[in-house]
């Protein structure tokens, strides 16, 4: 199960960090500012946060001892990566370009197989007992992109205002969604500290 857990994780890190590489290579030349312009997306953050997250797990599996805080982080980017699987796959396909935009090229990455790893490795090869409390803090990552994108979108000057890509705050119904993103994170993080009592 180590062994399998540090190849899954190290796979998730490599994959990741070559897509976000890619990020700032356009036609053989290095585009800076369009490649910072992408950790607008919370699929990059989570997605990256989740890489992070991943090399210090495949490491410490490798020296034979996980702390708790590495766990944390994993389980914390697992949550957002999830979220994101979900989202994509329910809300963004079916509303928002079909499942070949969000689902094809480096997004089968982003929004299919790393996540789908990370939910893997976490739940059958790292999980823990951790308390109710704990699960809850998978909500953090949520609720502080959730602040940035509201304020981005809606509050800030109109010369510096994000375009509501994810489409949250169609015909003014960003109250929704933002009940709607935190009750199902809410569900995740239950779902997961479930399965870490088994």
């Amino acid at each position: 199960m180590r062994i399998a857990s540090i190849i899954i994780n190290a796979a998730i890190f490599v994959t990741t960090f070559i897509i976000a590489v890619s990020h700032f290579r356009d036609n053989g030349t290095w585009q800076i500012r369009s490649g910072l312009k992408q950790f607008r997306y919370f699929t990059v953050l989570s997605n990256d946060f989740c890489a992070i997250a991943a090399l210090m797990m495949a490491i410490s599996q490798l020296v034979g001892n996980v702390p708790q805080i590495v766990f944390w982080l994993k389980y914390l980017g697992t949550v957002a990566l999830t979220l994101t699987f979900l989202t994509a796959f329910l809300f963004l396909a079916p509303f928002k370009g079909g499942y070949k935009k969000w689902f094809g090229g480096d997004n089968f990455y982003a929004h299919l197989t790393t996540p789908l790893l990370a939910i893997l490795s976490f739940c059958l090869l790292e999980r823990r007992r951790m308390s109710f409390q704990t699960a809850m803090t998978g909500l953090l990552p949520v609720l502080l992109y959730g602040a940035v994108y509201l304020y981005k979108v809606l509050l800030a000057p109109k010369d510096r205002r994000w375009e509501d890509f994810y489409g949250f705050n169609i015909g003014g119904k960003w109250p929704i969604t933002c009940v709607v993103m935190l009750v199902v994170t809410s569900l995740i993080c239950t779902v997961f500290w479930r399965i870490c009592r088994i």
